[in-house]
């Protein structure tokens, strides 16, 4: 399961996690737009994520687990029902 918030934003998740995850307040918002940027979901960052499809709500998971470029990240699938187009950028970040 996706842990988003329906109420809250694709770049409020992504600077809400920043913070838990101690990337410094200089160097979130720029990560956040490269990593919403590298999924594709860059053009709706301002949207409300109950808005999401199933697609871009799992989009937003790879990016935020890849919030301060971790050694190692754990997936399960992270791309099952991703069109083609959507499915490739996930694996490029990846």
């Amino acid at each position: 399961f996706d842990i988003l918030w329906n109420q809250m934003t694709a770049l409020e998740h992504m600077r809400m996690f920043s913070r838990i995850k101690g990337v410094p307040n200089s160097e979130i918002d720029e990560q956040s737009s490269i990593l919403l940027e590298k999924v594709g979901i860059d053009d709706v960052k301002d949207a409300v994520v109950g808005s999401f499809s199933g697609g871009m709500k799992r989009r937003l998971s790879v990016a935020i687990s890849a919030i301060g470029n971790p050694k190692v990240i754990f997936f399960d699938e992270p791309t099952t029902g991703m069109d083609p187009v959507s499915r490739s950028a996930v694996w490029q970040l990846m």
